[in-house]
């Protein structure tokens, strides 16, 4: 009976030492003074030259989706990317597609983006700006950057939104994705 208690012990000891500890769960949040406002569904709204501008905050991953939707009657020239860093190689994906043309037909594929790399979003058009890696490395607990979105018409106007955003723990979750 002793015999079987310590190899139950020995045998919940290795179990227990070969689970990996728990991952913080991090997203990014709003910290200080922008220009988006809140939308209804959990995602911040702003307007660049006449194109509507969307930002989801994926609720669960540092990650973040920004869609510009042209319907301004003029195509407008957009750059995304975090002020003051230049981080190198892509900081994630950018799929452009028409607005009410059909699904996947006629459009480009999606694309690697690099950081503030301009992009004509032609009117009519769509732009999703899939943000996996917005300083082009993970980011850790507290860490702070400024995301801009530039949009400059024919003319050669510039428009520019900022909002400041932090990586804060949302929680834990096991570090194997369970």
């Amino acid at each position: 009976m002793v015999k079987n208690v310590w190899v139950g012990g020995i045998v919940l000891l290795f179990a227990a030492c070969n689970t990996p500890p728990p991952q913080a769960w991090l997203r990014f949040q709003p910290s200080g003074q922008h220009a988006f406002v809140a939308g209804p569904d959990g995602t911040w709204l702003t307007r660049v030259q006449g194109a509507d501008v969307v930002l989801d905050l994926n609720r669960t991953q540092t990650k973040a989706q920004l869609t510009v939707t042209n319907t301004s009657g003029a195509a407008v020239e957009v750059r995304v990317g975090p002020e003051a860093s230049s981080p190198r190689g892509s900081i994630g994906d950018l799929l452009l597609r028409a607005i009410n043309g059909p699904v996947g037909e006629g459009a480009p594929d999606m694309v690697p983006y690099n950081t503030m790399q301009r992009v004509l979003v032609e009117n009519g058009w769509r732009g999703v700006f899939y943000l996996d890696s917005p300083l082009g490395r993970d980011a850790v607990l507290g860490q702070f950057f400024v995301l801009t979105v530039e949009g400059r018409n024919a003319a050669g106007d510039v428009e520019r939104r900022s909002i400041p955003l932090t990586a804060t723990n949302a929680g834990t979750m096991p570090r194997d994705g369970r």
